[in-house]
C-alpha cells in the first residue's frame, strides 16, 4: 500500500514541489536538503514539516520542541514513539556534541507495516525529532532516501554548515581520532596533516548511499530533474568532506603556497593534476575527497571535489562542473587570468583540468561547449 493512504494520520495534504534547493526554516533555526522532485505535505505548522517523495512511497518530517521539554534525546524517544506498535533498535550517540539517538522503528498502522529511522537531537534551546518512513514493501528500495533524508539535516550555525550529518557521526564520532599522518611536497614544502583512516569509511559510505539516489533519478529518464539530483549528490559529498580537510586546510594556511588567490590555486592544480589516477571498485566508482589527498589519487570527480574544499577552506570560490555528454569533470575558479572561462551568476570562472597537467585556462576544444556543462556552486568562499 502507498503511504499517501494513510499519511492522513500525520498531516494534511498541501503539496508544494520543491526543486534543486536546501530547505531552510529560519523560524526554527534548521536546514534540510530533501531530494529532487519531493513535494512539501504540510507548511502551515512549521513546528511540524513534513514532506513526502515523488512516487509516493515515503515520507519524512522535522518537528520541533522547546529546548526544557526533553531531559535527553532517550526520553524524546520513549514520549514521541511510546504509542507506536514498534520493534526498534537504536542507540544514543553525540551529533556536533548534542545528545542526540537514532533509531530503527518497524511499527503497525492501521493495518499496514511501516519502516523508518528516527532521530532525536537534544538542544538546550530546542529539540529536534526527525524521522523518515516507508511502508515495509518499499523499505529496501527507499533506505537510501530514507537515510539521505536525515542525513541533510543541520542545526544552523556558522560550526554546523559544512560538517559530516547526523548519520554519518552515528556510523562514526566527528571528529575522528585523528592518529594517521598523511604528507605531502607542496610548492617545496613538506606539508604534513592529521587524517583518520575510519573517516575514510565513514565518507565512502555517504558516497555510496548517495549513488543510489542517482540511480532512480537516471531510470525515471526526466534530465532536469537528473541534473537537479547530480548537484545535490556532489553537494552532500562536499558537505560531509569539508570539516575532514580541517587540518590540512590550517596546515596550507600556514605554508607558502602562494602570494596570491590565483597562485594559490595555480599551485594546488598542479599538485591535484599529479595525483595517481586511479578508480575505485564500488557502486559509485568514486573515491571519497579525504582519501584522495591523503593518498595523492582518484579520478576527475574526486580531485575536482578535493580542489574545491581546499580552496573554500582558503576563502577562494570555485565550481565543479560535470557533464554527462562528455563523461567528465573539471573544476572553474574565482580568480584572475587569462583562459577559458566558464560565466556562472554575476561571475567568470576560469577553468581548470584536474587529471591532465596543463594550465589553468586550457579546455580541449571537444570539450569546449559550455552548455553541456552542469555547473555545481558549494556557495562561494
Amino acid at each position: 500500500m502507498k503511504i499517501h493512504r494513510i499519511i492522513l494520520l500525520y498531516v494534511s495534504v498541501v503539496a508544494l514541489p520543491l526543486f534543486g534547493e536546501e530547505f531552510f526554516i529560519e523560524e526554527h533555526n534548521y536546514t534540510i536538503y530533501i531530494p529532487e522532485g519531493w513535494n512539501v505535505l504540510d507548511s502551515t505548522n512549521l513546528e511540524e514539516l513534513s514532506f513526502m517523495s515523488d512516487d509516493q512511497t515515503v515520507v519524512s518530517q522535522v518537528s520541533t520542541f522547546d529546548g526544557q521539554k526533553y531531559d535527553s534525546a532517550l526520553d524524546m524517544f520513549y514520549d514521541l514513539t511510546g504509542d507506536l506498535k514498534k520493534e526498534s533498535d537504536g542507540e544514543s550517540f553525540l551529533y556536533n556534541g548534542d545528545d542526540s539517538y537514532l533509531a530503527d522503528i518497524t511499527f503497525d498502522n492501521e493495518g499496514n507495516t511501516l519502516r523508518g529511522w528516527f532521530l532525536f537531537i537534544n538542544r538546550d534551546d530546542r529539540d529536534y525529532y526527525i524521522f523518515s518512513f516507508s511502508g515495509l514493501e518499499y523499505y529496501e528500495e527507499k533506505l537510501s532516501f530514507i537515510l539521505s533524508v536525515l542525513d541533510s539535516f543541520r542545526v544552523e550555525n556558522n560550526e554546523t554548515t559544512y560538517k559530516p550529518g547526523a548519520v554519518s557521526q552515528f556510523f562514526y564520532p566527528f571528529p575522528g581520532k585523528g592518529q594517521d599522518m598523511a604528507q605531502m611536497v607542496l610548492n617545496g614544502n613538506i606539508v604534513s596533516f592529521n587524517t583518520d583512516l575510519n573517516e575514510f569509511e565513514a565518507s565512502q559510505l555517504v558516497i555510496e548511499r548517495e549513488a543510489n539516489l542517482m540511480i532512480y533519478y537516471q531510470d525515471l529518464g526526466d534530465r532536469p530533474l537528473f541534473e537537479e539530483a547530480w548537484k545535490r549528490y556532489y553537494k552532500i559529498i562536499f558537505r560531509d568532506n569539508y570539516e575532514r580537510f580541517a587540518s590540512l586546510a590550517e596546515t596550507l594556511k600556514n605554508t607558502d603556497i602562494g602570494k596570491n588567490d590565483r597562485e594559490k590555486a595555480i599551485i594546488l592544480l598542479n599538485w591535484i593534476q599529479n595525483f595517481k589516477y586511479t578508480r575505485v571498485d564500488t557502486f559509485s566508482d568514486l573515491l571519497s575527497p579525504i582519501s584522495a589527498v591523503s593518498n595523492e589519487e582518484g579520478d576527475c570527480d574526486a580531485r575536482g571535489l578535493a580542489f574545491s574544499i581546499i580552496l573554500k577552506h582558503l576563502g577562494i570560490d570555485s565550481l565543479l562542473l560535470v557533464s554527462w555528454q562528455y563523461k567528465h569533470s573539471i573544476s572553474a575558479v574565482d580568480v584572475p587570468g587569462d583562459g577559458a572561462r566558464y560565466p556562472f551568476e554575476e561571475k567568470t570562472f576560469i577553468v581548470a583540468e584536474t587529471t591532465e597537467v596543463v594550465d589553468m585556462g586550457m579546455i580541449p576544444q571537444s570539450m569546449s561547449e559550455g552548455e553541456k556543462w552542469i555547473p555545481v556552486s558549494f556557495g562561494g568562499p
